[in-house]
């Protein structure tokens, strides 16, 4: 007899990698699987998930006739629309409901208040030993990772939260996340579609590696690393005959691809991986891809392969020119000497894009503390970028249970146990404007520093008495460089698909021979 197919529903990400491994993993091992893409990431106007939308769920799901529904809780930001559908879901069926992501893993008692399953961390075992026992009706009650109620005889139920099984080191046993279009849907607007929303998408994504070296504290990352601790190394890399393969098997199901992000915490760094990895990625790929990167992991000679392999975007984080702020607040080693030098290795290697990412107009920062990072700006070289965003306190970080025993912006700091609308979380991750004008003028010298001609003004408005009218003035200018901004993503993205428009050439004439870029091309 066939079993009941399962239904993973991924929230704000039609990219959803989580989901995507958790799919073909299930389908290995002989599953029927259905993937539904629910609204699409929008980080600048997000809204909840509309009535119409649930409604066209709800006929979904009884077409379907999913015996287990799996939904993604990666973060917070979205805990909202969540607890809507399971509620929508529990109200319409009688179909059992699993939560996985990292905020289920660090939250499980709060997640069983509205799902009947939680599985924590890495569940790509998990999630089949779970799959095979609700829809065979078997004991589920010893699954490690798996969260669940257990009924008490007097009445009531206690949580069980099992232990994790240990991490898998070769990452390589994975499956590709799979390329394949009649098993997945996507609901946006107010209107369903089937198939994969990213079939003809003109970029694809991946990662390399699992975990992160670092500590930072406004991240979850150290705290699954807790979770994990005596369950095997954290930090693990994928072979490059792995990562190659599963481009290849992209660019071979997509012809539309090109460009590659890798959405590593950190890219590896490792000499001989990295080596091995830009001589095989630029003689079968080619592609422009981007990366991110932290000032102590960037190396001259690995940076050199890459930008000859096709690495055309860095982000790095920097996230404040402070040393206090980044020290005693941010958890981050880094002093302002490792941030410069590896600033000047990227500009040296002739690094195409170069973004630097800082975290701005927070409870902790003082006036002197976003001056002293206005000051590191105007010491990076040119060209950059600049990313500025506010801080979130997402549950469970470190810096959230700091701000709680400082008594710093508690008003902002969400309850595990309690929702909130998502496009005012959001609003609050790109930054509000300071109380503090001076706050917001320093912000608005940081923001002009990226600009050659905006550093030149920068400096003389610094140079200056700082009355009302000036400061008035450089936020006036902060505005006035945002057509700046566009006109210069726009030449970057022109810029990028010339530049995979080349390669897809050569890739069509039936060699994978990247495009040498520099700066005479």
């Amino acid at each position: 007899m066939e079993r009941d197919p399962l239904l993973l529903i991924a929230f704000y990400n039609k990219k959803a990698l989580g989901v995507r491994y958790l799919e073909g993993s299930l389908i290995k091992s002989g599953f029927r699987v259905y993937v539904l893409f629910l609204k699409n990431f929008n980080s600048r106007r997000p809204e909840p998930v509309r009535p119409e939308e649930l409604l066209l769920l709800k006929g979904l799901v009884r077409r379907l006739k999913p015996g287990l529904i799996g939904l993604s809780v990666m973060s917070s930001l979205y805990l909202d629309s969540v607890v809507t559908v399971n509620s929508f879901l529990k109200e319409e069926f009688s179909i059992p409901v699993v939560w996985g992501g990292v905020y289920a893993s660090m939250f499980p008692g709060s997640c069983l208040e509205h799902a009947d399953f939680v599985l924590r961390g890495e569940c790509e075992e998990a999630i089949v030993e779970l799959s095979s026992a609700v829809l065979e009706g078997k004991d589920f009650t010893g699954i490690k990772n798996l969260a669940f109620k257990q009924p008490l005889q007097t009445g009531g139920s206690k949580i069980v939260i099992n232990d994790l099984r240990p991490l898998c080191q070769d990452l390589d046993k994975l499956e590709y996340p799979i390329s394949r279009s009649d098993n997945k849907f996507y609901i946006e607007g107010g209107r369903i579609g089937l198939g994969d929303p990213m079939a003809d998408s003109v970029s694809y994504e991946l990662s390399a590696s699992r975990g992160c070296p670092f500590m930072c504290s406004y991240c979850c990352s150290i705290n699954l690393k807790r979770m994990y601790a005596g369950c095997g190394k954290y930090l693990r890399f994928r072979s490059v005959a792995s990562v190659i393969g599963e481009l290849e098997e992209a660019l071979a199901n997509n012809r539309s691809i090109k460009v590659i992000h890798f959405w590593d915490e950190i890219f590896p760094d490792d000499s001989s991986w990295t080596a091995a990895f830009a001589s095989q990625y630029k003689a079968r790929i080619g592609l422009p891809f981007e990366i991110w990167a932290h000032p102590l992991r960037i190396k001259g000679s690995t940076i050199s392969r890459l930008v000859d392999a096709g690495l055309y975007k860095v982000v790095m984080g920097i996230q404040s020119g402070s040393p206090r702020i980044r020290k005693d607040i941010f958890h981050r080693s880094e002093t302002q000497e490792d941030i410069l030098e590896a600033a000047k290795i990227l500009h040296a290697n002739k690094v195409p894009q170069i973004v630097y990412d800082f975290i701005l107009r927070h409870p902790f920062e003082s006036e002197d503390d976003i001056a002293q990072t206005y000051k590191l700006c105007t010491c990076l070289e040119k060209p950059f970028e600049l990313q500025l965003h506010g801080l979130n306190f997402f549950p469970g970080a470190d810096i959230t249970a700091m701000a709680v025993k400082r008594d710093i912006g508690i008003m902002d700091v969400p309850d595990p146990d309690r929702t909130g609308r998502i496009g005012d979380i959001y609003k609050s991750y790109w930054g509000v404007k300071s109380s503090n004008r001076m706050i917001n003028y320093w912000y608005s010298l940081i923001y002009l520093s990226q600009f050659r001609t905006g550093l030149l003004l920068s400096r003389y408005f610094n140079g200056t008495e700082r009355s009302s009218l000036t400061v008035n003035a450089v936020l006036m200018l902060q505005k006035l460089y945002l057509p700046a901004a566009r006109m210069r993503y726009l030449y970057y993205k022109l810029e990028l698909l010339i530049r995979s428009a080349s390669v897809r050439k050569n890739i069509a004439k039936g060699g994978r021979q990247a495009v040498q870029y520099n700066e005479g091309k």
